[in-house]
This record gives structure tokens, sequence and C-alpha cells, in this order.
């Protein structure tokens, strides 16, 4: 089968064995692979909206007064920057669209990375192996995340206390699941590793199609 491409596939289908990922080994399996929650998403599609709109309209209001007072039509002036709103909101939209799309998180059965897209173009990695995790944590900042359900998924470093070694992905669905779910890879990755070659990717669905996702998969046996 061939592998789709990670951050363009419009959406992660368990168990993830059609994707892969710059760097990935061969023997490195994807136990769970997501984006920022589409709220967030949204939210800046919407503020990149009403900046067009205010551009537009602040605009008009501006070359209105400039043709009032210099008794001048600048009818065409109104049609480019009119062209110049619309652009501006259409590229906004663009933007926020891709480096949303390309932005992921991923755990596999050796690490936990991120690849977080700055501009559509340009992006950083940052990773941090499984022996090195010393415990997990998740937290929602305020009451908008606790209303829509998101929040943000720690990881803190053997390496310190610093704010700089801890792996933290942010406005992310499931938070406390993802942290319950990495302790136990922690767990097994530290008890009996051998077992992640058979550990069941993170799965977010509930009751029912839960129950159908494990039947359908019967080679995860943990």
């Amino acid at each position: 089968m061939a592998m789709a491409d990670l951050f363009d596939a419009p959406i992660f289908i368990f168990p993830y064995s059609d994707i892969r990922f710059p760097g990935q080994a061969s023997d490195e399996r994807i136990l769970y692979v997501a984006r920022e929650a589409k709220v967030m998403r949204f939210l800046r599609s919407v503020f990149v909206l009403l900046a067009a709109a205010m551009l537009l309209i602040v605009s008009q209001i501006v070359l209105g007064i400039l043709t009032q007072m210099a008794n001048v039509e600048l009818g065409l002036w109104q049609v480019v920057l009119f062209a110049v709103g619309i652009v501006f909101g259409a590229v906004g939209l663009w933007w926020v669209n891709t480096t949303w799309q390309k932005s992921v998180f991923i755990i596999t059965n050796r690490r936990l990375t991120k690849f977080i897209y700055v501009t559509p173009w340009n992006r950083y990695n940052l990773s941090v192996t499984l022996d090195m995790i010393e415990d997990t944590g998740a937290y929602s900042r305020g009451y908008f995340e606790a209303l829509v359900k998101i929040g943000t998924f720690t990881a803190r470093s053997a390496a310190g206390n610093r704010e700089e070694k801890y792996f933290f992905v942010d406005h992310v669905e499931y938070a406390e699941d993802l942290a319950n779910y990495v302790n136990k890879v922690l767990f097994m990755f530290k008890n009996d590793v051998a077992k992640l070659d058979t550990f069941r990717p993170f799965i977010t669905e509930k009751g029912a199609a839960r129950e159908h996702f494990i039947k359908e998969h019967p080679e995860f046996t943990n």
C-alpha cells in the first residue's frame, strides 16, 4: 500500500499503518497522530475574516472622507482597496488552514514528536524519547478550553524541571486521556518493551465504536 503524505492527509485513521513521518525508523510504529483541535482553526479563520472586513470598512470610510475633502473622484482606489481586502482575507485563510493542516503531534513506540509549521514553508521539529520522560500531565488554560474540552498535554523530561525541558502540545483534544495513555506506554517501555510491538494505538472513540475498532484489529493484544 502506498504511504500517504502525513502533512497532507485530511484525517488520520487508526491504526495509522498507511502513513509515515520524516525521520521515522523502519521499525518505529505510530501509536497516535493528531492535529490541533479544529476549534482553534475556526477561531483563527474568524479572526482573519474580521481583520479583512475591518480593512475593507476602514479603507472605504477613509476614501469617502478624502473624496469629500478633496472633491475628487476616487472610485478606482475604492476598487483597488476592495481587492486588497479580498486578497488579504483569502491569503489569510489559506495561511491559517495550511499551517494547521501541516502541524502534527505524534506518539510512537520510541518517542513523542511534533512538527509545527510557523509558515506554510517553514517548520520546527521537537522530539523526546520515551526513556527520557519522567511523567506526563494535562491541563486546560481558562474557561474557554474547559468549555470546548481541549487542553495542553505535557511530558516532563528527565533532564530537569526547567520550563524548556517540558515537551508540550497546546490545544489538543483528549489531553487528559493522552496523558494516561502515554503513562501506559511508558510503563510498558520500562517493564516489557517487546510488548510495544503489539501495543494498541490510542483510540479516541468511546463505547461501541471503540469495541468495533478493537475487534477489527485483533493483532493489537495490549
